[in-house]
């Protein structure tokens, strides 16, 4: 399934971080009461993550968040990309400002979010993360999609704190092939334009009450990660507590995703699979280029020749209708 039953809400929150190491004192000391109150004040508003740049406690991904965001000391405290400037003496003022900053963007429409939903086989360990981004306003640049597993807590050595301190909000790992996530959509992007997907990860030794996942849309410029809006989720379902999709039921393939103008498109399907298809091609404004096909798919394996369509260059999308379940699957152009 690719995630239809899925509501997106209209929600904008903001991600906090604090930018930490285990050796930092300063870290342990007013900013480990400051991201504590921090957490309190905002909860439910904004996303919290705890990103350790040096230390015992660095993963690739904390790295990877850490250099996108900068700074050359700690602790410091973002708000999406803004550094907060906060200090000890300083941090009551702050705490306040950025309470402020949390509300006023709760209470505004967001572009796009994300929401997601988990489920997790016990037997294998295998978590799926399915997820469906909707813009809500109209967009251009470069949107990606990145999907991290969160420790709501940490044990594990803090100067300032000890041996055994009890870390919050542990940005642990990805999920997924890059720290940043999945190309959502370059250049123009309309309102109600929707991107769904899943992917996976195995969680063998972690404790499934114990992870968050949280969602981040980025906007990318030259070298740079932007947060645009972030979502989280702590809700496990089981696989087999889900019914089955009408899509799942189609286990539909497409290749190849990247092709030249003169390409060709296969689709491969579940050959019991006797339900009423449309499938169809749009671009990225959602406009539809072609139907490619209609009825009900009664061979296993169908292709279209791509040349026909007399496309440009660039991004669309391959849109696949059943049942009043859709799945969409994007399509790369090239010369």
């Amino acid at each position: 399934s690719y995630a239809q039953d899925i509501t997106v809400p209209l929600t904008q929150r903001l991600l906090i971080s604090k930018r930490t190491a285990s050796w930092c004192s300063l870290c342990g000391g007013w900013g480990w009461t400051f991201f504590r109150n921090l957490i309190d004040d905002n909860a439910g508003k904004a996303v919290m993550l705890g990103i350790n740049y040096d230390g015992q406690h660095t993963t690739p991904t904390s790295l990877a968040l850490a250099a996108n965001f900068g700074g050359v000391s700690q602790p410091i405290f973002f708000v999406n990309n803004q550094n907060q400037q906060v200090s000890s003496s300083g941090a009551a003022a702050a705490r306040t400002s950025i309470a402020n900053q949390v509300n006023t963007a709760y209470a505004v429409p967001p572009l796009a979010q994300t929401a997601t939903k988990l489920l997790f086989d016990n037997a294998t360990q295998l978590l799926t993360v399915q997820h469906k981004t909707r813009f809500f306003q109209p967009g251009s640049g470069e949107y990606y999609l990145g999907l991290y597993l969160v420790q709501k807590e940490f044990v594990g050595f803090q100067a300032g704190q000890g041996s055994t301190a009890i870390h919050k909000e542990r940005l642990f790992n990805h999920i997924g092939s890059t720290p940043f996530g999945e190309l959502l959509s370059s250049g123009a992007v309309s309102a109600g334009a929707e991107f769904s997907g899943s992917a996976q990860i195995n969680l063998a030794a972690q404790q499934i009450n114990n992870l968050r996942i949280v969602s981040i849309i980025w906007r990318k410029l030259g070298n740079v990660y932007e947060v645009v809006n972030a979502n989280d989720n702590d809700t496990f379902l089981s696989p087999s507590a889900v019914s089955e999709s009408i899509m799942d039921k189609l286990a539909l393939k497409v290749y190849p995703t990247l092709l030249t103008k003169q390409g060709t498109i296969y689709l491969d399907v579940n050959p019991e699979f006797d339900v009423q298809t449309s499938i169809w091609l749009t671009n990225q404004q959602g406009e539809k280029v072609s139907t490619l096909f209609q009825g009900k798919l009664t061979s296993r394996s169908l292709q279209f020749s791509v040349h026909s369509f007399g496309l440009t260059t660039g991004v669309y999308f391959i849109v696949v209708s059943a049942e009043s379940e859709t799945q969409v699957i994007k399509l790369l152009v090239a010369d």
